[in-house]
């Protein structure tokens, strides 16, 4: 079953002061099927975070359809959770509260939100202030704050990015079983090519200049994954070598511009 879909989806970011506008994604076609962990890989500014965002409705395409459950996405829902960069936790609150504010509804909001804490094993935390947590437990709370709001679709903008990688790893395979036990669907986006093999069941990699979907690769099922089989090694090796190829063909292209109205 599909969840989530874009059709010929292109968005231009516009400069009012003169007029003209920056081509992010043009003519992106994606299907996210239910139940699957979907990863997007390519480089800065190929328009990762922008597809993100538009699943999200954080953002309107200039053209073409987003859709969620069949209906267009008009504005951000309970039902599509977002995990970002940075875990955006607000300083005043606990851990608990934290978690508490993304709780639907107003009956058992504490009961429900110590349930995520301790799938993410923070329930000891729970008194405690973000400023008193690491920067891999803050974005567990930031994970289960998404995952208390119940959606059925989590999108996860480079999670793990600014941690170690020892940590990066760690919260990886929280993030695997999470989604294995929970039943959710995932969109993952991540810079790191292992990262990618190591969670997905499927890696879009998209090229820039401007954003759009180069290719896609389905991953057999099975995990932990041997990132040093063979197969693997190919197929990592092949996902860097057309990402070089579209890094060359951007670097000779400058990010494409157009003038609003024309």
């Amino acid at each position: 079953m599909i969840l989530a879909s874009m059709r010929n989806v292109s968005k231009v970011f516009t400069d009012t002061r003169n007029g003209r506008g920056l081509v992010a994604l043009n003519g992106i076609d994606l299907d996210i099927k239910e139940g699957e962990f979907l990863c997007l890989v390519g480089s800065s500014g190929c328009g990762k975070s922008t597809t993100l965002n538009l699943l999200a409705g954080f953002e309107s395409p200039t053209r073409g359809d987003v859709s969620f459950k069949g209906g267009k996405v008009n504005g951000p829902s309970p039902e599509r959770g977002v995990v970002f960069q940075e875990p955006s936790l607000y300083p005043w609150m606990s851990v608990l509260q934290n978690v508490m504010f993304s709780v639907q509804g107003d009956e058992g909001k504490e009961r429900v939100a110590m349930e995520y804490l301790r799938m993410v094993g923070l329930d000891g935390f729970a008194a405690s202030r973000p400023s008193d947590l690491s920067g891999g437990m803050k974005q567990r709370v930031a994970i289960a704050r998404a995952l208390a709001m119940g959606p059925d679709l989590l999108l996860m903008d480079e999670p793990f990015g600014s941690l170690d990688e020892q940590t990066r790893r760690k919260l990886d395979n929280e993030v695997l079983r999470l989604w294995k036990d929970g039943g959710k669907t995932v969109v993952f986006v991540t810079h790191n090519i292992e990262e990618a093999l190591m969670l997905g069941t499927r890696i879009v990699l998209m090229s820039a200049s401007p954003g759009r979907i180069e290719k896609e690769w389905t991953l057999e099922p099975g995990w932990p994954r041997d990132l040093s089989s063979p197969s693997m090694v190919m197929l990592k090796g092949v996902i860097i070598g057309m990402l070089q190829a579209c890094a060359c063909a951007n670097g000779a292209a400058p990010a494409r511009l157009v003038t609003i109205g024309e």
